[in-house]
């Protein structure tokens, strides 16, 4: 899998070299650098992607566009809504991925150095980036029609990719959502998106659009539809465009092969296409998954994402799927533990552990990764390879600190009710 450092871009100081595993959770306070570091793995996993299926930007490759004219960092500036103030002469990104290496150093006015590796891992990866504003999908009517951006922004491409997803969920294929199981999403021509409410009591609900939806159903909604549909498309026919095809078409008949030298230089080429027109892995990039939930949800909704990328990775070529998310949820740490710990209990007793946790949530171990970023802009590792477990320190200072005022404060409560006992006592 990836690996990345980053030092000195916005709040992040230096995270050290990150190891990319299937599950990355980073926690932090606001304004730590959740985000930056979350926005900045995605866009070099989207770069080694655009350079491993042969991509082009006008005439040039991929991997000279990127390395010339600043593009590296204005792009990324531009698409990820970075200030100019986030980089100085002591910003750099060191990434190493499945087929580039690259080596950014420099502030706005720097290139990129971007090295092609000597064995490369080349297949097509459909990626998605899901933001914290992601509610503005169903709180804002004809969202897709009234935002416009002069450029093509983050949250601009994030509603564009939500105008393709939602036809896919009809009335016959629907979206039950594993944080309410009783409501289900489905899309009609005419009539846009639509909740439908399966209660208990059988009570008739007319279906409704999801701008009357409570905000954890209008934040749930796109994170699950997009996280399931990224998974879904794995096997399916991937975007290449026009001048990627020519490419490939372009590597099979250049030089002057004898016919058995082209012959296999079709059957290369033909593996190495099926790879690159189909996709073949998911990588999600997901901010806040438990955004305005109720904590039983937050934490379905984590088995949810996890289940999706481990299919992911059966589905498609293994090892080749992952998630990144940030959270402030306690909760979200906990399934995560729950789900280390089911890791840990089924590789001694398969049948027993999974009478308890079905086997779709279980990852191998190892598999899950989390940090703290700290007040300093650095990342500290929060995985206890002793026990096999996050750390939930960092999140449960809030209760150490409520359970020492309270315990202060008792001592107030408690000593005033044996005053009055005493003074009971004397009339």
């Amino acid at each position: 899998m990836a690996k990345i450092r980053i030092q000195n871009i916005g709040p992040i100081k230096d995270t050290g070299m990150i190891d990319l595993t299937v599950v990355n959770l980073f926690i932090g306070r606001q304004s730590s650098g959740k985000s930056t570091l979350l926005k900045i793995i995605c866009y070099c996993r989207w770069l080694d992607k655009r350079v491993a299926i042969g991509g082009r930007v006008g005439d040039k490759t991929v991997a000279y566009a990127y390395s010339h004219y600043n593009r590296f960092v204005r792009e990324l500036m531009h698409f990820y809504r970075f200030n100019e103030n986030f980089f100085s002469s002591e910003s750099s990104v060191e990434y190493t991925g499945d087929v580039i290496r690259i080596f950014f150093k420099g502030g706005i006015n720097k290139n990129a150095k971007i090295e092609l590796l000597t064995s490369p891992t080349r297949y097509n990866s459909s990626l998605c980036f899901i933001p914290s504003e992601r509610n503005v999908l169903s709180a804002v009517k004809n969202i897709e029609a009234t935002y416009r951006a002069t450029d093509m922004d983050m949250l601009f491409n994030f509603i564009f990719e939500w105008g393709e997803v939602r036809e896919r969920y009809t009335p016959e294929h629907r979206l039950k959502l594993s944080v309410a199981p009783e409501i289900e999403f489905y899309y009609e021509k005419d009539r846009g998106g639509l909740i439908e409410m399966r209660r208990k009591d059988r009570r008739e609900i007319p279906p409704f659009s999801p701008f009357y939806a409570s905000s954890g159903i209008q934040s749930a909604l796109p994170l699950e539809a997009m996280t399931h549909s990224t998974v879904n498309s794995i096997g399916q026919n991937a975007s290449l465009s026009q001048s990627d095809m020519t490419q490939i078409l372009s590597r099979l008949i250049r030089g002057n092969a004898t016919p058995t030298e082209l012959q296999r230089a079709i059957e290369t080429e033909a593996s190495i296409s099926r790879n690159l027109l189909t996709y073949q892995g998911a990588q999600l990039f997901i901010e806040e998954p438990e955004q305005n939930l109720f904590p039983e949800s937050q934490a379905a909704v984590t088995r949810s994402i996890v289940a999706a990328i481990k299919r992911a990775n059966t589905v498609g070529l293994p090892g080749k799927s992952l998630v990144a998310m940030t959270t402030h949820s306690p909760y979200v740490l906990s399934a995560l533990n729950v789900l280390m710990a089911a890791s840990e209990a089924y590789d001694i007793d398969r049948d027993k552990t999974i009478r308890i946790i079905p086997e779709n949530y279980i990852l191998p171990k190892g598999a899950i990764s989390a940090w703290w970023i700290k007040g300093d802009g650095h990342l500290e590792n929060i995985v206890d390879n002793d026990i096999y477990m996050l750390s939930g320190l960092h999140l449960d200072r809030t209760s150490d600190e409520v359970e020492v005022i309270m315990s202060r404060l008792n001592e107030i409560i408690c000593y005033n009710y044996g005053e009055e006992d005493v003074n009971a006592d004397k009339q």
